[in-house]
């Protein structure tokens, strides 16, 4: 049978192809954009309490009053859900994440590093009082 000598042709030819589809490794002190969006988007997404792919605002205030945050969830709800239709959805929360990623790399080098993101939560408790 022939197919041993072509499987590994095919699979030694399409190395460099996966290679440029997986991920650029994160920088060892710090995450990058892609990462810091999908952690932000898994963290948002948990108030999606009826599994439809996006996060109402009625989920949204009973997860913030679940964590003891209800008091600004409403405001903060209506700033994120830039089209206005009542829904948080993917695209929306990965704007909003895109934001911040380019807020919070001070250095402008494409990573967050534990000393950014720390400044960062320095930051929020001093402005909340926490």
């Amino acid at each position: 049978m022939t197919r041993g000598p072509a499987i590994v042709a095919l699979t030694i030819a399409l190395l460099p192809v996966a290679a440029l589809a997986a991920p650029a490794p994160a920088k060892a002190d710090g995450i990058g954009k892609a990462e810091f969006q999908a952690a932000l988007r898994s963290r948002m997404m948990r108030a999606d309490s009826d599994g439809d792919g996006r996060v109402s605002a009625v989920e949204w205030s009973a997860a913030a009053k679940a964590r003891g945050k209800g008091a600004m969830a409403d405001r903060a709800f209506a700033r994120m859900d830039t089209d206005g239709n009542g829904f948080l959805d993917a695209a929306e929360l990965d704007a909003l994440a895109a934001k911040r990623f380019v807020r919070q790399d001070t250095d402008h080098d494409g990573h967050l590093s534990a000393d950014e993101r720390k400044a960062t939560m320095d930051a929020m408790r001093e402005k909340t009082g926490d």
